[in-house]
């Protein structure tokens, strides 16, 4: 077996080099040197489509989270042009005053499952940690 493949109900991903998978749905850097990734799912519910939903969401947090900071969402794509989604990318202080900063990829595989691959940090994202976290959404094949 391929260890270096995570699979997952929906598909599987390339794990960056140095990265494990420690529960169903969170990659995680061996060191701890670089930022957790998530995967997680939701339905789309009463919403039309993923863009309602995005918004719907995004309302809930930010009348729960402190100095809510948004950036214009940007469209994104999953595996080798698998489907497109929509990237989010906001930072908010947490009830203990330390800033979070997070991204965000959004997709539908389906008229009703939603796929939000999540990278959250402390500090500001970085570079490197953007490129591991597109990386890893070109990564993504079903099967």
């Amino acid at each position: 077996m391929d260890k270096s493949l995570c699979r997952f109900s929906e598909g599987m991903i390339t794990l960056p080099q140095g990265y494990c998978e420690r529960t169903l749905n969170t990659l995680v850097h061996t060191q701890s040197a670089l930022p957790p990734i998530t995967i997680s799912r939701d339905k789309l519910g009463n919403h039309n489509n993923p863009e309602e939903y995005i918004l719907s969401q995004l309302a809930i947090f930010q009348k729960q989270m402190k100095d809510w900071q948004q950036q214009d969402h940007q469209p994104v794509v999953l595996g080798d042009g698998l489907t497109t989604g929509i990237m989010i990318t906001y930072d908010f202080l947490r009830p203990d005053n330390q800033r979070l900063y997070q991204k965000q990829a959004i997709f539908t595989l389906n008229m009703d499952d939603i796929l939000i691959f999540s990278l959250s940090k402390a500090a500001p994202l970085t570079e490197e940690d953007i490129q591991l976290f597109t990386g890893i959404l070109k990564t993504f094949r079903t099967g």
